[in-house]
């Protein structure tokens, strides 16, 4: 599976803390092998988030990662707390 990584998600990732930043790495690693597999996918608690197909995985105590699931392609849109991610959706 691909993985594509779109500008605001970069300048996100950009503004977290060390700490942060390799919290979400091993989010993003993980996240090809849980997607279909809910056993796997537990830990990350990955949940579909609008209808448009805009997904949800927990990076962490207080920061969310946000994805689209095209077949072949895994397209990472944001990472945030909790009320910039409600912020995101109420703009689409």
């Amino acid at each position: 599976m691909r993985i594509a990584l779109t500008e605001r998600f970069q300048r996100d990732t950009a503004a977290l803390s060390a700490d942060g930043r390799a919290a979400l790495i091993e989010t993003m690693l993980a996240l090809p092998d849980a997607l279909g597999r809910p056993h796997v996918h537990h830990g990350i608690g990955i949940r579909k988030l609008h209808p448009s197909g805009i997904w949800e995985a927990r990076v962490g105590l207080g920061l969310r990662l946000v994805f689209t699931l095209e077949p072949e392609t895994l397209t990472l849109v944001r990472v945030g707390k909790h009320e910039e991610i409600r912020r995101f959706l109420r703009e689409l």
